[in-house]
Order: structure tokens, then C-alpha cells, then sequence
């Protein structure tokens, strides 16, 4: 027979309104998923989740695009325009051809305006919701064979990516819009193609950068908080949308929109941003390394690559395996956390009660 005296006590009036004041917070399905206690700032003076994301997406795009990189770009200018001039003052010749011709200024620029606008960013905005930014993010061990899964996924999508992109170039735009885009792609050819700047340095700033710092803002931040508010579903489409979108160029913004719902659908389906930032550095990662590749080529160049194009039934075929990929991820989910949602309501945890001391 049990010893009464070892059986926890029951809970008090006190303990009962404790818990019953206690913080509200939110918790993922997957066992390793810690509570996120809603007690920042932002959940304080009760920021809605939807608007919250959305001053934060326009935040961060100002952040990296008008205040760091601008000035990681000034300062190198003038840096190097200084150094190689003596010590005289710069003329606007001097500064405009620094910045059109110095490929390195450009990327380091790139790649600091998206580790602080986007990655650090994210995290201090997360911190603003909850202590437990790295829950709140999805920063947590992934599932392993869905990991694999996922992986897999992006190479069943890629064709249809390409593919998509192929319809997309046909949709009329205006001319003026055609030829910025155009001016954007043959300035990024340049450096990709160039001999000044070395494959890891494009790898760490085309690769490795985006694949963290995106997917903490995208996947991480504005996911969540979409998810709060109007569901999984919606969260995965609104936000890989709004990652195809992002990146200004219309006549790549169905690829990339497909992209992002398939890379916010990973992050769902493993559990973790781990699974996101896999994707995306695969994607990015084989990007750089076929232009590395064609650079010691002397017969292949990057619009030869790009001239070979995706036949629709491979871009179709893509799409069909991809939703084979999709459903086993799905089935993977469900065996490991059931039908247990993501992004649930709760309490924050409360001390555990301890045993009551036995008699003498």
C-alpha cells in the first residue's frame, strides 16, 4: 500500500490562484518544445500579432536596405577612395566608379545589412515578445528523417521552381521595370562570374548569410506570428508570398513565392527553423556553386545554363513528387505529435509541487 505521506499534496486555494494568474504563453506540439512566455514588451501593451508583423517586416527591410548596407557602403567608399587618392578629398567620379566596380564592398555590404537587419533583428524583436526567444523561434533540435525528407523536397521542387520562374518571365511588365531587373541580374552575373571574388567568399555572403538571417526573420518571426493569429496554413502561404515578394524582382516572384511556402511548410513540419535554414542553403548553396563552376569552364557560361530551361512535364513532374515528399513529411509529423497543433495557448509552466515530508 502507498505511503499517503509520499503522494504530492493537493493544491491550495494559493496554489490554484497562482496558476490561474499565471503569464500566458504559447508551446509547439513536438515533446522538446519549451512554453514561450508571452511577457515582453509588445504582449504587454497588447500588440496585436498580425500588426506586429507587419512593422517588423517594414522595419527590417528599411534597416537592411537604407540604413545598414548605405553605410557599410559609405564608409568602404570612402575608405578606399581616401587610400588610393593620397589622402585628397574624393570627387563623385572617384565614389560612383568604387561603387558600380567594387564587387567585394558590395556583397560585404549585403551580408552586414542582412546579419543586422534581418537575423540579430529578428532575435531582439522575439525578445520582445517572450524570454524565450529560441522557442519562440523554432531555434531547437530538428527531426531527424524529417530533416532528410525535407532536404529531398527541395530536390524535387527545384525543377519545378526553375519551371515556374520559366512561365513567370512571360507575364507582360513595363519595359522600364524589364530593364532594371535586367540591370540587377547582369550586376549579379558580374560578380558571380568575375575572377575578384573567391567561391567561399560568395558562398558565406550568397549562402550561408540569407539561409540564417531569412529564415529567422521569415520562417522564425513573421511565421510565428501570422500562426498566432490566422493559423498554419495561412502563416505558410502569407508569409512565403510575402519572401517571394521581398525580393524585387516580379518576374521571379512565383518561383520564389513557391520556394518560400515550401521552406515555411518544412520549418512546420520538422519542428524546427534548423529545417528552413537547410533548405534555403541548399538552394542558395547550389546557385553559387554552378556558377563557380562555369567561371572554370571556358565553353559554359551562366546564360548558356540558363538557356537550357525545364520542360513542363519535368516541372510538373517536380510539383507531383514534391506533394509525395509533402505527405510523408505530413505522416511523419502525425506519428511523432499526432494532430496536436502548433502555436497552442497555454499557461506558463508553474513550479512542480514537491513532495510533502514523511512522518517521523
Amino acid at each position: 500500500m502507498t505511503d499517503p505521506s509520499l503522494q504530492p499534496a493537493p493544491p491550495s486555494l494559493a496554489d490554484l490562484a497562482a496558476e490561474a494568474s499565471a503569464p500566458p504563453a504559447i508551446v509547439d506540439a513536438w515533446p522538446e518544445a519549451t512554453p514561450s512566455r508571452l511577457t515582453g514588451w509588445l504582449e504587454r501593451n497588447q500588440f496585436h500579432p498580425i500588426l506586429a508583423a507587419f512593422f517588423v517586416f517594414v522595419a527590417a527591410f528599411l534597416l537592411f536596405q537604407l540604413v545598414v548596407a548605405p553605410i557599410v557602403l559609405a564608409v568602404g567608399v570612402a575608405w578606399d577612395v581616401i587610400r588610393e587618392g593620397g589622402g585628397e578629398a574624393p570627387d563623385m567620379s572617384a565614389i560612383l566608379e568604387q561603387l558600380t566596380t567594387n564587387g567585394r564592398l558590395m556583397m560585404t555590404a549585403n551580408t552586414v545589412g542582412q546579419v543586422v537587419g534581418f537575423g540579430l533583428f529578428a532575435l531582439v524583436v522575439a525578445r520582445l515578445h517572450t524570454p524565450d526567444a529560441r522557442s519562440f523561434l523554432r531555434i531547437r533540435r530538428p527531426d531527424g528523417p524529417a530533416l532528410g525528407l525535407a532536404a529531398l523536397g527541395w530536390a524535387t521542387i527545384y525543377p519545378a521552381v526553375i519551371w515556374t520562374g520559366q512561365l513567370n518571365e512571360r507575364v507582360p511588365m513595363p519595359d522600364w521595370l524589364r530593364q532594371l531587373e535586367q540591370q540587377q541580374v547582369d550586376l549579379l552575373e558580374g560578380l558571380l562570374l568575375g575572377g575578384e571574388l573567391s567561391t567561399v567568399f560568395l558562398f558565406v555572403a550568397l549562402a550561408i548569410t540569407p539561409a540564417i538571417c531569412e529564415e529567422l526573420l521569415f520562417r522564425g518571426y513573421l511565421q510565428r506570428q501570422v500562426e498566432r493569429s490566422w493559423g498554419t496554413v495561412a502563416s505558410i502561404v502569407v508569409v512565403g508570398v510575402l519572401f517571394g515578394l521581398y525580393h524585387l524582382r516580379l518576374s521571379q516572384a512565383v518561383p520564389l513565392s513557391l520556394l518560400g511556402i515550401y521552406l515555411g511548410f518544412v520549418v512546420w513540419a520538422t519542428g524546427s527553423l534548423w529545417a528552413g535554414v537547410l533548405v534555403h542553403l541548399l538552394n542558395n548553396g547550389f546557385a553559387v556553386m554552378a556558377t563557380a563552376y562555369a567561371r572554370t569552364s571556358p565553353d559554359l557560361d551562366l546564360e548558356s545554363i540558363e538557356a537550357v530551361g525545364v520542360p513542363w512535364y519535368v516541372g510538373l513532374l517536380g510539383l507531383v513528387l514534391t506533394a509525395v515528399v509533402a505527405r510523408a513529411l505530413v505522416a511523419r509529423r502525425q506519428s511523432v505529435v499526432g494532430l496536436t497543433p502548433d502555436s497552442q495557448p497555454v499557461r506558463a509552466a508553474l513550479p512542480s509541487p514537491t513532495l510533502s515530508s514523511p512522518i517521523p
